[in-house]
């Protein structure tokens, strides 16, 4: 269920501190608190702007994964080369996240969180404790060197610039509606664009909880998903086949405990290329009900996935997104880690996210 715009304030009230002690730490200035407010200013505008639609469970990791993302951002225009290890190093020994909540975040697998943590703790000797004495002792200094003052810009202000956000987002997707009637009716329903496909993000309406249409089909019934793809079932996994992929096949062997008894919780993502854009689908698993919604974020952009699920509702199924992402999303998410997947339930509860497969 989403927040209450009136919340915003409050959450943001309580978490300024931890807020920015991290952008400190991951601006790696801790001298200077400048770098860190303008990091979690505009994240806070951000967040503002989205509030209504993010989840009550899921407030902290989105804004998390927006505070990093807009640390990696800047970081990439100024060529940072060891930006994202940082942020593994900062997430791991600073926040206490786990290798898997960190690859949830940054849209990568565990592997190479792993990875990036060996090797950026091989900079301090491989000494997890002197790193975290390192952070304690940055995170003092940044409060001393700002004099106690944790921000310096007034919630107010950034709720201004959040609430203008909003609307400029809400006008630029009346507008690309308006430009889309033509097409539509030419092409009918069943094309990328078709209604209901899409997120704007602009928060107000139904389209903030907007449920993704679920469809229940016999193993081997075949799917138009759009023009030119099919998705079709059977029990032991996906199916799917695009122009230039025809007849590939997911399976769900490997997603089962030790035992093989149950799947694990879990989505996958795919990207197929076509002549518009990349076809998004993936596989959910392990889930005790049918989603109630699954949803794709594309640096700011959200896109409501469509469900397919076999008869019996057995824990596991497919989704797909009607709208393309274009090759210019595609490389700047890539950057970021690539598109990330949400599975919520009935009640707004996250139950499943990932990444795009590596």
């Amino acid at each position: 269920m989403p927040h209450s715009p009136d919340d915003f304030a409050t959450y943001a009230h309580a978490r300024l501190p931890e807020l920015l002690t991290t952008a400190h730490l991951l601006s790696g200035g801790p001298g200077d608190p400048r770098e860190a407010t303008e990091l979690v200013r505009r994240t806070l505008v951000k967040v503002c702007a989205r509030w209504r639609r993010i989840p009550r469970d899921d407030v902290d990791f989105y804004v998390r994964r927006s505070l990093v993302k807009e640390y990696l951002r800047r970081a990439r225009r100024r060529r940072t080369r060891s930006a994202r290890q940082r942020a593994v190093l900062v997430l791991l020994h600073w926040e206490g996240l786990g290798e898997a909540e960190i690859a949830q975040l940054l849209g990568c697998s565990t592997g190479a969180v792993r990875s990036r943590a060996r090797r950026g703790l091989a900079v301090y000797g491989g000494d997890a404790e002197r790193l975290r004495g390192l952070f304690t002792e940055a995170a003092e200094s940044a409060k001393s060197t700002s004099g106690g003052v944790p921000f310096d810009v007034p919630l107010d202000a950034v709720e201004q610039r959040g609430r203008a956000l909003r609307r400029r987002r809400r006008g630029v997707v009346v507008a690309g509606c308006a430009l889309l009637l033509v097409p539509a009716v030419v092409f009918g329903a069943g094309g990328f664009m078709g209604a209901g496909s899409a997120d704007d993000g602009s928060g107000g309406g139904a389209s903030d909880v907007a449920q993704s249409p679920t469809r229940i089909v016999a193993p081997g019934e075949r799917v138009d998903a759009v023009p030119g793809v099919q998705v079709w079932l059977t029990t032991d996994g996906k199916h799917w086949s695009t122009p230039e992929r025809p007849n590939q096949f997911r399976a769900l062997t490997g997603d089962s405990d030790r035992k093989g008894e149950r799947l694990k919780p879990g989505v996958s993502a795919q990207l197929d290329p076509m002549k518009s854009g990349f076809f998004l689908s993936g596989l959910y698993r392990g889930l005790s009900a049918d989603p109630a919604r699954v949803e794709v974020t594309v640096d700011d952009r959200r896109i409501t996935g469509t469900v397919l699920t076999l008869a019996g509702s057995p824990g596991w199924g497919v989704w797909y997104a009607r709208t393309p992402l274009t090759p210019e999303e595609l490389k700047s998410s890539s950057i970021d880690g690539g598109p990330t997947v949400t599975v919520y339930d009935a009640a707004g509860k996250v139950v499943a996210r990932g990444g795009a497969d590596e």
